[in-house]
């Protein structure tokens, strides 16, 4: 193998491979700012409440996904839940009327699945 002639071909090369090296930094710049933005997008509290919703779906708790939407959607009744809950004198009314209302929904639920289509 004979060593590399420095002479006039030399300069040609060496800015042929600055300009490589310099494409090459450009494109991982580019690779890297769009990586971030995804990242961003996919931490955004939408994306994560849609994701969290999806994952429960796929392990049987869809109801749980659809209660924290509907929280989502309408946060005074978050609030207004909270906020009964944390009284003790009221929680154990508020219990009561939820198991009530549970109830209720399970019987008409069950009724409607009776009825012949």
């Amino acid at each position: 193998m004979n060593p590399p002639v420095q002479g006039s071909g030399a300069a040609p090369d060496r800015r042929l491979r600055i300009e490589l090296l310099r494409l090459q930094a450009d494109y991982e710049r580019l690779r890297f700012t769009h990586s971030a933005c995804e990242l961003a997008r996919a931490l955004r509290p939408e994306a994560l409440a849609a994701r969290a919703h999806d994952h429960l779906g796929a392990l049987g708790l869809g109801w749980l996904g659809r209660g924290l939407s509907f929280a989502r959607r309408f946060p005074v009744l978050l609030s207004l839940a909270s906020a009964v809950l944390s009284a003790p004198g009221r929680r154990r009314i508020f219990l009561k009327s939820l198991l009530v209302g549970g109830l209720v929904w399970l019987g008409k639920r069950s009724r409607k699945d009776d009825t012949p289509a």
